[in-house]
């Protein structure tokens, strides 16, 4: 009896383990792959572009990152929730939470917003990034804790759609995250720069690799899907 309360102790705490070093490591990623100029995945398109919109455009200064990404996928907690009609989906709340505060601590404690214009350090970064960013959703997907409201929306539109793959309602979610990045890069930088601010060709290599880079991980990880 104690052994096994013993080994279900030390099997929370691995799980607990998983679960904070995924929001981490999402966390680093999505500010290493900022740091390389070379376009971020899509939904962290619209919170970078939208920070910058409110810095640049309305000289609204305080607001992060981190706040923008809680506030995006909030609102879409909330859509999912008035659909399932079912509170239990409010858990999501804790890794809305987890994502935004891991991202704002390091931008503010290493990364300060930096973006390299070295073309062999912008790819070094964004390859890491790449990498790094399906790691830390696998890890969470391991401690099997509360998950990302993304992959509830996309079984969401998978029962509305009575879509037969899912890949295509997960690249049109993401192609969404993109446009909207897209609108706000524009009204934010294309006449600066005539970019479109943390969307670019990056974005769409996200968008396509992340899903086969997960199920290496879910296989080196044994996660079952």
């Amino acid at each position: 009896m104690r052994y096994n309360v013993v080994s279900q102790l030390k099997k929370h705490k691995l799980r607990l383990f998983y679960y904070l070093t995924g929001f981490l490591v999402i966390g680093f990623a999505v500010n290493i792959i900022k740091a390389s100029d070379l376009g971020n995945g899509a939904w962290d398109t619209v919170s970078i572009n939208l920070r910058d919109f409110f810095h640049l455009n309305l000289n609204i200064t305080w607001v992060t990152m981190g706040m923008f990404s809680f506030l995006i996928s909030f609102t879409l907690m909330l859509i999912v929730i008035s659909y399932r009609k079912k509170y239990r989906y409010l858990l999501m709340v804790f890794p809305i939470l987890f994502v935004a505060i891991s991202i704002d601590f390091w931008n503010f404690t290493v990364f300060h917003d930096y973006e390299s214009s070295i073309l062999w350090i912008q790819f070094i970064f964004f390859t890491l990034g790449l990498f790094l960013l399906p790691l830390g959703l696998s890890l969470i997907v391991k401690s099997d804790f509360p998950a990302f409201v993304f992959e509830e929306l996309m079984l969401m539109f998978v029962k509305i759609s009575k879509a037969k793959k899912i890949t295509y309602v997960r690249l049109s979610i993401e192609l969404t995250g993109i446009t909207i990045g897209a609108i706000f890069g524009y009204l934010t930088y294309y006449h600066l720069d005539q970019s479109l601010g943390a969307v670019n060709i990056g974005s769409m290599i996200i968008t396509v690799f992340i899903s086969p880079i997960m199920t290496l991980y879910f296989k080196a990880l044994k996660i079952s899907n």
